[in-house]
């Protein structure tokens, strides 16, 4: 079971600067009866759903933990949770500070990446080559070799593309591969979309999930032929975070923090390639442990 997705409520959201890729997938449902719908539509087995749900049930008893845990927990500053220090000219009201403090806490701090990767398997990271509080505004990590399963979304048709992505996706590591095997109970996943010459226009998008051990060095091969596992070499990656539901407004959100990112990535002389954006988030329902990304990386 997809423990870091299937409870989460809403996955992710995706921007360019202008108009936005913005994808609203609610994995899950809102209850146990829409989550059994979305496997029974799938055509998942029924000892499979049986077992997905059992693993439903047992992720919204954590949940409520996390989140009983979290409205005890207002002592991690925002630069821990963050990653990274915010740069002077983003502390005014515009960005919500007052006399250099943020004006909000708790369910708009995202959770650590050290939280989130105690919890679940992360992919590796490794030094970018730039020293830690070097820059402000942006963490800086090099997302280091590892094997990951992809697949394409349709550009043409986002939602529907997006969504039929997932499943794909999502099959693999729950038995679509020639082991049969699940591969894992929590996923690591980004998006990548691939921008054109004009503001706005998509090239090309894929879904990945990281792979985790066991199957890292020699990964199943997949069932479906619009999955495949590819090896990713290793790629600085500088990113911005941000937490909170954010409902009816994450659009506006991350298209401001694409921004924000590529201001604090030119005030540090880093030149990403803007021309290819990515995505990661971890998300739970409520306030407090969420974190969302926004990332652009260095020219592969």
């Amino acid at each position: 079971m997809l423990k870091l997705l299937a409870f989460c409520g809403v996955l992710t959201y995706v921007t360019s600067l202008t108009p936005s890729p913005y994808v609203d997938f609610n994995f899950g449902g809102s209850s146990e009866s829409d989550f059994e719908d979305q496997l029974r539509e799938q055509e998942f087995s029924e000892e499979k759903i049986s077992q997905l749900l059992e693993e439903f049930r047992e992720g919204q008893k954590e949940l409520e933990m996390d989140l009983e845990a979290d409205e005890d927990d207002s002592t991690v500053s925002w630069a821990e949770t963050r990653g990274y220090a915010e740069c002077a000219f983003f502390k005014t009201p515009k960005y919500g500070y007052v006399e250099d403090k943020k004006l909000c806490s708790g369910c708009l701090k995202p959770k650590s990446m050290a939280e989130i990767c105690a919890e679940f398997q992360c992919p590796f990271f490794g030094n970018s080559g730039i020293p830690p509080g070097a820059n402000c505004g942006f963490m800086a990590r090099q997302l280091l070799s590892a094997n990951w399963a992809v697949t394409s979304i349709d550009a043409g048709d986002l939602e529907k593309g997006y969504e039929a992505a997932f499943w794909r996706l999502y099959k693999y590591l729950n038995g679509a591969n020639t082991q049969g095997a699940t591969l894992a109970s929590s996923v690591y996943m980004v998006n990548k979309w691939l921008l054109g010459d004009h503001i706005g226009q998509i090239e090309g998008a894929q879904m990945a999930f990281f792979i985790p051990s066991p199957y890292q060095d020699s990964p199943p091969a997949p069932t479906d032929g619009q999955v495949a596992i590819e090896f990713w070499s290793p790629l600085n990656i500088y990113s911005r975070a941000f937490g909170g539901d954010r409902s009816g407004q994450r659009a506006d959100v991350i298209k401001n923090q694409y921004r924000m990112l590529q201001r604090a990535l030119g005030e540090g002389g880093v030149s990403p390639n803007k021309k290819m954006l990515m995505t990661f988030e971890f998300v739970k329902p409520g306030c407090g442990s969420q974190r969302s990304e926004v990332i652009l990386a260095d020219h592969a």
